[in-house]
């Protein structure tokens, strides 16, 4: 019997994937009342993350869908069971583990995109495809505007619709398209230039874009906007004037061969963040810079269970990610008490990982009692070795306790007292003469959604540099781009350093005033001052600058990569010098076939791949299949599932419990030797007395 195998049924562990992705969520949350309350629960978008409940709700975790990241968080709670519950509007993946699903209808929706052509030229008839994308059969209103005019169609979208927009290209161009219905509205913007000319995409530096135009570069001031098509970007501006979303796209945009220039503009490098926000990728680091302390003080009262709290939450993180290492940081948290989640500390690589992870422990529950959560709160911060120190409150409800000795110590303590109001319910008068006492800033949040951004805001306030103002003597290094340059002094000088992959072109007394470097496949520049207060009567400046810009867009000049999606793959359309150019995807070489001066293209399977020509190798991740990509979800869903073992259940499915398990065959195989041994025993006894 043991031979078989036999198992004996034991409770098991099940964990619920549940699909929080734009186009499913909405059906996900409508049912989650209707979820077991015994498993435990993922939620997953771009990221996953656990739930509390299967009513618990997050629209933080990203615009599209990644499988892979659900299953590594559910094979890590080592599960009986899994079961997905979702739209199946995802590329599928095998499942590591048995899986069962539950299909919900998508949202309807209806997703425009504008392709470009890949190499435009000047006089030629251009077309710009349209492509609409719709889950569900739906009724739509198309708008497109362009330098051919306008024009206007009512259409059915069902899977997908390619249009075209034709006009004769002579300038720089924008075409606009909006679709709307009932479901709601979509809209896309894409520009063109003739490719003859560089083009530089200059935000917030007025001047470097005087000297750029003067140099003959195609310059473009803003907006930032995707995808980044420009060969350089200059950056003046901070990390919160630009789209949440935007460090890492630039990031992408240099590690893919963009050229990248920061300039320290009054909002630009170490006052806009971007040390913080870039660490590996900016080539200059403030020196001597003096670090600072914030407490937060955060409301975990019963009223913000939920997406406020999750959001919050959020919100503290980036004040993690925008403190540097000289900094310090801690957290107090109050309800009906207080607690110190951790007291002030650096903000060293190690220091982050861990109040991360107590940030991600916090819960909500009680009521909103903040004097002993403040005092606690000054006290904290009477040790910590820096000399700006401040307190920022948050809160969403009325303070219960008395608050006249609250503002008095808030004027008294010397720090900086800054208060942040979430929703119309919060205490707003007292707030803001909590921060006006206090002498900090006060932050008003409509809705949770704002608190990331306003998180760091303050952070930044806070964690700020400083810069330096006179006369400051400028020598140049032995490199080609300073060649033949005297530049003159300099009014303004952000004091800094260069990182160890950086080279240095200009310094100062031994400050870096310029470096720049190699990330990826592009080239990155830092300039330590202001160009609207330096170099103006330098005849040499545009001359000077114009040649920094043509070396940081020289990476991108020497190879472009572009995707279009056709029916059955990806139109891959190469521009540049290449050798013997292949394209590797899915373990299969393709070479590229030459279809012009420097231009090659290939039609390839909609996978991502490599792009090699000796030794380059320039990754490329296509964006389709998109979040609104029309499949047959429910057809995925059930595919996936039998393929692991699974099987497409109903709703009323999901009470099953899981199981796990026991082996019998250990036990058996014991008993059956300890049988045998004590048939042994007794016939050895019978022996004797017979005997």
């Amino acid at each position: 019997m043991a031979f078989l195998d036999p198992r004996w049924p034991m409770p098991g562990r099940v964990v619920y994937l549940l699909d929080f992705s734009p186009s499913a969520r909405e059906s996900v949350f409508a049912l989650a009342d209707r979820l077991p309350r015994d498993g435990i629960y993922v939620a997953f978008a771009e990221r996953a993350v656990r739930l509390p409940s299967p009513t618990a709700r997050r629209l933080d975790l990203g615009e599209r869908t990644d499988l892979k990241a659900a299953f590594q968080e559910a094979e890590a709670l080592r599960p009986s069971r899994v079961v997905l519950v979702s739209d199946g509007l995802f590329e599928p993946i095998s499942a590591p583990f048995p899986l069962d699903a539950v299909y919900v209808p998508p949202k309807p929706h209806v997703a425009v995109e504008l392709v470009p052509p890949p190499y435009p030229l000047y006089g030629e008839t251009v077309g710009v495809g349209v492509v609409l994308e719709a889950p569900l059969s739906v009724e739509a209103r198309l708008r497109v505007e362009g330098p051919a005019g306008t024009w206007e169609r009512s259409l059915r979208v069902e899977g997908r619709k390619s249009l075209a927009y034709t006009f004769s290209l002579t300038e720089k161009a924008e075409v606009w398209a909006v679709v709307e219905g009932s479901w709601g509205r979509s809209e896309a913007q894409v520009s063109l230039q003739p490719a003859d000319r560089g083009r530089a995409l200059v935000l917030g530096d007025p001047a470097l874009a005087r000297y750029l135009e003067a140099q003959g570069f195609q310059v473009e001031e803003g907006p930032f906007r995707l995808p980044l098509e420009a060969d350089l970007v200059a950056v003046g501006l901070g990390v919160l004037d630009l789209p949440e979303g935007a460090p890492e796209a630039l990031r992408s945009y240099l590690r893919q061969g963009g050229g990248l220039l920061f300039t320290a503009t009054p909002k630009g490098l170490f006052f806009g963040g971007w040390d913080r926000a870039l660490p590996e990728d900016l080539p200059l680091k403030p020196l001597g810079r003096k670090g600072a302390a914030l407490v937060l003080v955060m409301d975990v009262s019963g009223s913000m269970e939920g997406e406020k709290l999750s959001l919050a939450v959020a919100g503290a993180l980036e004040l993690v990610r925008s403190a540097a290492e000289e900094d310090y940081l801690g957290v107090v948290l109050f309800s009906s008490t207080h607690r110190v989640l951790f007291p002030p500390r650096p903000m060293t690589e190690q220091g982050k990982k861990e109040a991360e992870s107590l940030l991600l422990s916090v819960r909500a529950g009680g009521g909103t009692v903040l004097g002993s959560a403040f005092r606690e709160a000054v006290r904290l911060l009477q040790g910590v070795p820096v000399e700006r120190k401040g307190i920022l409150v948050l809160s969403d409800g009325l303070i219960s306790d008395p608050q006249d000795p609250i503002l008095a110590l808030a004027e008294a303590s010397g720090l900086e007292v800054s208060a942040m109001a979430l929703g119309a319910d919060a205490d707003r008068a007292f707030l803001k003469v909590l921060a006006e006492r206090g002498g900090g800033r006060y932050y008003q949040a409509a809705t949770a959604q704002e608190l990331p951004r306003l998180f760091l805001k303050e952070g930044q306030e806070v964690f700020q540099g400083e810069g330096l103002e006179g006369r400051f003597p400028v020598k140049a290094r032995l490199h080609p781009l300073a060649q033949g340059f005297s530049p003159p002094p300099l009014s303004v000088l952000l004091p800094a350093r260069a990182e160890p992959w950086a080279e240095v072109v200009l310094e100062s007394d031994g400050r870096a005033v310029l470096a720049l470097g190699e990330r990826g496949e592009g080239r990155v520049a830092a300039l330590a001052t202001d160009l609207s207060r330096s170099w103006r009567g330098w005849k040499e400046a545009a001359s000077f600058l114009g040649g920094l810009a043509r070396y940081l867009m020289g990476g991108k000049k020497a190879m472009a990569l572009y995707a279009y999606p056709e029916e059955k793959g990806v139109r891959v359309v190469v521009l540049g010098h290449l050798e013997r150019p292949l394209f590797l995807s899915e373990g299969q070489e393709m070479p590229l076939v030459p279809t012009g001066p420097g231009r090659y293209e290939i039609q390839a399977p909609a996978a991502p791949g490599v792009l090699l020509d000796g030794s380059r190798r320039l990754p490329l991740a296509f964006p389709l299949p998109g979040e609104w990509t029309p499949r047959d979800g429910k057809l995925v869903l059930k595919t996936l599932a039998e393929a692991s073992h699974g099987r497409l259940l109903a709703l009323e499915d999901l009470g099953q419990p899981g199981s796990s398990p026991l082996p019998l065959r250990p036990y058996l195989l014991a008993l059956a030797l300890a049988l045998f041994l004590l048939e042994r025993l007794l016939e050895a006894r019978s022996f004797a007395r017979k005997a």
